[in-house]
């Protein structure tokens, strides 16, 4: 076991041991500030339940005289004083979970016939304890994947302890935190990774990774103060590239040229790869920070943002060489791709403006620092010795972004529609880059619920304005019981105009498939 990860289950492991410690040793001080505030246990519901500050702030202002006063009314019935203080000191424990399996088919142009797309069961357990202004929670789930065996594996999920005071708490732990109000497009949504492995029927929380973190939040009637520190960075998890051992047994790959036209009369010389990686960000000293204030004013809830750390997603620089035949000509290239982090600035504005049925969401957002590639990515030939040429690539140009998006919902009875437009744009762009210097993207989804709302039909799909490859799902799904549920859906890829699109690579996943899921609580 190496240095990095004993430091990370020293800290995961001392954030459970003081959720013990606290629930075990301190009930009666957690207590006093539950029955004098009224205030630690609505945020823990409001927190556990939801995760988001517009629940907090919504659940507390609605509840806090009802709590006091039940508080009051007890202090003045003898009777029944000493019965509500032992309930209070006991900690509450909750067990909830869920197991779902999922099975696709699709379409392999190449072999012309059905496959396997994805196909894995997963269970989750959660487990959680309250006692006062303490709260603790431990989350794990287990895969099995039938279409690709490497998959298979056990993760910890969330696995962090809350402390809540009269108006702040901390949490230090596996945590998700989830930022911004864009549905699908990341612009503020920063601190939490994402795994793009496979995209089959992915919602957004099963592709969010908890990353190692503490935050600190304060509270007030108008407005919530939060400071995240991230001493253990946590990247995406993204498609390997084809040349990868057993890649191509995956749902997804990414594609990478077997041969390199050289437009002479060489014609093309083939390609092998080598992929390395430098080493991660380093804990502590490579810490990540982020702040955010959230206004909560009549007519409007508005956040400003701010984030210093590392890009989720890495640059992969090249170099390599050709090895020279007998004439002393190019017969064939080696290439090394070096997977290298580096640091991101972010600051962001996002709000919602609810009116009625209707709901604006606005979000923009500053990125700075970004690397992308060059428009030339052709090699560079050295000078010729011991039998091979040195290659060189034009490096990556760092450049800054401008993130925004405005979207609306609607909600009106059985009825929920969703909208968005998303402008991704390159501030310093000298056509010296791969990608164009802005593009756009425009998302709908639909859905409605029948039968007492144990049957809805939903789509969803998002069109790439600049090459007009698409992205869509649709489903049905029905609620057997209150616990098990089952759905039939479909995940369908467009290349666009000339297969340069964000979601033209896709196209081969796209496939039908059915899920099954069973949830309880107790």
């Amino acid at each position: 076991m190496n240095t990095r990860q004993k430091y990370r289950q020293s800290f995961l492991s001392g954030a459970i041991g003081c959720a013990l410690f606290f629930v075990r040793m301190f009930p009666c001080s957690a207590q006093n500030v539950a029955t004098t505030n009224g205030k630690a246990g609505i945020v823990q519901a409001a927190d556990a339940s939801s995760g988001s500050e517009a629940a907090y702030q919504a659940t507390d202002s609605s509840s806090r005289d009802e709590v006091s006063s039940q508080a009051n009314d007890n202090l003045g019935d003898d009777e029944f004083s000493d019965d509500a203080e032992d309930d209070s000191i006991k900690p509450v424990f909750t067990i909830s979970g869920k197991i779902e399996t999922l099975h696709g088919v699709r379409w392999n142009g190449g072999k012309k016939n059905l496959e396997y797309g994805a196909s894995r069961s997963i269970a989750q357990l959660k487990g959680e304890v309250s006692a006062g202004s303490s709260y603790a929670v431990i989350s794990a789930a287990a895969e099995y994947n039938y279409r690709n065996p490497a998959r298979t594996s056990f993760r910890l999920n969330e696995a962090y302890y809350r402390y809540s005071g009269e108006i702040w708490d901390i949490s230090v732990g596996r945590q998700v935190i989830v930022w911004g109000q864009a549905d699908g497009f990341k612009l503020t949504d920063v601190l939490s990774a994402r795994d793009s492995s496979e995209f089959i029927a992915f919602s957004g929380d099963d592709a969010r990774l908890p990353s190692d973190s503490i935050r600190l939040r304060f509270f007030h009637d108008l407005f919530t103060f939060e400071a995240v520190a991230v001493p253990f960075f946590t990247p995406n998890k993204l498609p390997r590239f084809g040349f990868e051992n057993g890649a191509k047994n995956d749902l997804y790959y990414i594609d990478t040229p077997d041969s390199f036209d050289t437009k002479t009369s060489l014609g093309s010389i083939p390609i092998q790869y080598t992929k390395t990686a430098s080493a991660n960000p380093k804990m502590f000293t490579d810490t990540e920070a982020a702040a955010r204030f959230s206004f909560f004013l009549p007519g409007i809830d508005f956040s400003v943002s701010g984030f210093y750390g590392w890009d989720k997603n890495p640059r992969f620089v090249k170099s390599g060489y050709a090895k020279l035949n007998a004439m002393n000509l190019p017969e064939q290239f080696f290439i090394t791709l070096n997977q290298e982090y580096y640091r991101i600035k972010m600051i962001g504005i996002d709000a919602a403006i609810p009116a009625g049925e209707v709901t604006i969401r606005l979000e923009t957002a500053w990125v700075g620092d970004r690397y992308f590639e060059p428009k030339n990515q052709n090699p560079i030939q050295g000078v010729p010795g011991s039998g091979a040429i040195p290659l060189t690539f034009n490096p990556a140009l760092q450049k800054h972004q401008l993130l925004m998006l405005a979207g609306i919902d609607w909600i009106k009875s059985s009825w929920t529609l969703s909208a968005q437009y998303f402008e991704d744009l390159i501030l310093n762009h000298k056509n010296d880059i791969e990608r164009p210097m802005h593009k756009g993207f425009v998302s709908l989804s639909v859905s409605k619920t029948f039968l007492r709302d144990t049957l809805k039909l939903s789509a969803s799909g998002v069109i790439d304005i600049n090459y007009g490859s698409t992205s869509s799902t649709y489903s049905v799904s029905y609620a057997i019981t209150d616990n098990i549920n089952v759905a039939l859906g479909g995940d369908v890829y467009t290349k666009g105009y000339d297969g340069k699109g964000d979601f033209a690579a896709l196209h081969k996943i796209s496939a039908i498939w059915l899920k099954g899921t069973f949830i309880f609580s107790r």
